[in-house]
């Protein structure tokens, strides 16, 4: 059986290459079956190349629909997702991680690449630089290639998977250079050079993080300037599919109960931190300890983008205190982060709503405040108060006030209240450092429709009707908007996402249920005041994490922050 899927799948991938686009959707079937045989069957290099077969029928697929102003079919996304889930824990297994990185990307984060792929990177793309860039990273790989090809092989060997690797993005290179000499804009969009662009562009290395079917896989991937061989790969036995699912059960239970016990979020914080040490940070590190004191940028495919990778301490430290660390959903998202250079002067935009009324009891979360006025203190402006404070009943000992809706807001009542300005979305546009404070919901079925409660619900579709100015900070201090969506995680969808698809350079938010403390206004005061000081938002954030946790500050306040982008 296994033969016979192969053969089909290599004969309707022969007329696939021919020309004949018709076979795409057969591709896209064909491959997917002897993906899934050969995997079961633990033969590697099949399974591996039935994937890159995958990965060129969406590409086919994607063009012919957007010809034709069509949407990729809703249907198929479950089997992308499936296919990415998989794929580079494959590709490590057959020794070849290019692969791995070639299939994720050209996999994950299609829904925000098509926002994305509207706007030109002139400043970042054009010029001599990014050609010399492509041309040296073309000269590696078909050194590589060459190197190769040298060695005796045969036709379904692990050497030949090597060679169909580096000739994909081999083409990839020659396309993206045509464009350029030609005069044309490159995009961002669902394109395998660009994590390795961004990678030079912002001097990280970009570590994917896979999670498998039996155990998971990391990939580090740096730009060929750096001396360092283009893609390695080492396993993350404690990673896999199912250990993760029981992970984030296991840190979101403690964190949702009602009501919330300060202990027991607490302990459920730290318990996961540990966990992500030992399944992720202590082997990447034991690896490749010339990582630490570096700069690097975390692409979490599927459902790690929920654990704290960001945050979880290695020998007591959190890890973004010890490199300079960002999370991003894939490598376009970094290339066009990374596209734009920061302002020159910084134009604040500080909004708190410290009131909301739900209709079960909901309390308001009178920190933000003081938070939003010692911010805007911070940048000399005045903050934009959208209703009075009104603290309400004191929190019984031991409990939590939390940033997050607990059921559906009318977002118009509270003692005095007052909705958010119409224009609010506008203001934000018009600004590159942008601090909301609020109540947020995370919306796991229809991302975008989560929302901060400003006045009234503003809801992530909403603002994707507007640009940011490039090179924009976010700074969204309310619960869970860094979250995604449940359905298909490898789409990545939620705020982080869509606001760097709309110009952001930098967003920071949170993971879950945020502390409505001191602890939170002073850790938010003195995130700002880094910023202030000129400290890029990455290495800003990591700075007051790993301050926070040294102080004594409670895991659950500095554990869920995250910064996405560059």
């Amino acid at each position: 059986m296994a033969d016979d899927i192969w053969r089909l799948m290599r004969h309707c991938m022969d007329k696939m290459v021919q020309g004949d686009l018709a076979y795409a959707r057969l591709v896209f079937r064909t491959s997917r079956m002897s993906f899934g045989v050969h995997a079961e069957l633990g033969q590697w290099f099949f399974a591996s190349v039935s994937s890159m077969a995958f990965v060129g029928a969406v590409a086919l697929i994607d063009a012919e629909n957007t010809a034709n102003d069509v949407t990729f079919p809703e249907e198929a996304l479950p089997d992308i997702q499936a296919m990415a889930d998989m794929s580079v824990d494959v590709a490590h297994r057959a020794g070849v991680p290019l692969v791995g990185y070639l299939v994720a990307e050209g996999l994950t984060g299609r829904q925000m690449g098509d926002r994305t792929i509207a706007r030109e990177l002139v400043t970042f793309l054009r010029g001599e630089d990014t050609v010399r860039r492509v041309h040296a990273l073309r000269r590696s790989v078909q050194a590589a290639a060459e190197e190769t090809l040298n060695l005796p092989t045969g036709v379904d060997t692990v050497a030949a998977l090597r060679v169909q690797a580096d000739m994909m993005l081999i083409q990839q290179l020659d396309q993206t250079l045509a464009e350029l000499s030609g005069g044309d804009s490159l995009y961002s969009g669902a394109r395998t050079v660009s994590a390795v662009l961004a990678a030079g562009r912002t001097a990280r290395s970009v570590l994917y993080i896979a999670p498998g079917v039996e155990g998971g896989t990391a990939i580090r991937l740096d730009a060929p300037e750096t001396g360092h061989e283009l893609c390695r790969s080492i396993a993350l036995p404690a990673l896999g599919l199912e250990e993760v699912q029981s992970h984030l059960e296991k840190l979101r239970a403690p964190l949702a109960a009602e009501p919330p016990l300060v202990k027991r979020r607490d302990r459920a914080v730290r318990e996961a931190h540990a966990t992500v040490a030992d399944a992720v940070w202590k082997p990447v590190l034991d690896a490749w300890p010339d990582l630490l004191g570096g700069r690097v940028a975390l692409v979490p495919l599927g459902q790690s983008a929920l654990l704290p990778l960001y945050s979880a301490p290695v020998n007591g430290i959190p890890v973004c205190g010890l490199l300079d660390l960002t999370v991003v959903p894939s490598g376009n998202a970094l290339m066009f982060a990374a596209g734009w250079p920061r302002p020159a002067r910084i134009d604040p935009l500080i909004v708190a709503d410290p009131w909301y009324h739900d209709g079960a009891g909901g309390k308001p979360i009178p920190f933000t405040v003081p938070e939003a006025r010692r911010i805007a203190a911070v940048h000399g402006v005045r903050p934009l108060i959208l209703r009075d404070q009104n603290t309400g009943a004191a929190d019984p000992e031991g409990h939590d006030r939390l940033r997050g809706l607990t059921g559906p807001s009318d977002g118009a009542a509270g003692r005095s209240a007052s909705p958010a300005p119409p224009g609010l979305a506008q203001q934000m546009t018009s600004s590159n450092l942008i601090h909301l404070a609020g109540h947020g919901s995370l919306d796991g079925q229809s991302p975008l429709e989560s929302t901060i409660l400003l006045g009234q619900p503003l809801t992530l579709s909403s603002l994707l009707g507007h640009d940011l100015q490039r090179g924009t900070t976010v700074v969204l201090s309310a619960c869970h908007l860094a979250g995604i969506g449940t359905q298909l995680p490898g789409e990545q969808l939620g705020f982080p996402a869509a606001l760097l698809a709309m110009g952001a350079s930098s967003v920071i938010a949170a993971l879950w249920a945020v502390p409505d403390s001191e602890q939170t206004v002073q850790m938010m005061a003195t995130l700002h005041e880094e910023l202030r000081a000129g400290r890029p938002p990455s290495a800003a954030l990591g700075k007051v994490v790993a301050r926070a946790a040294a102080d004594g500050f409670r895991p659950t306040a500095w554990g869920p922050f995250t910064h996405f982008g560059a």
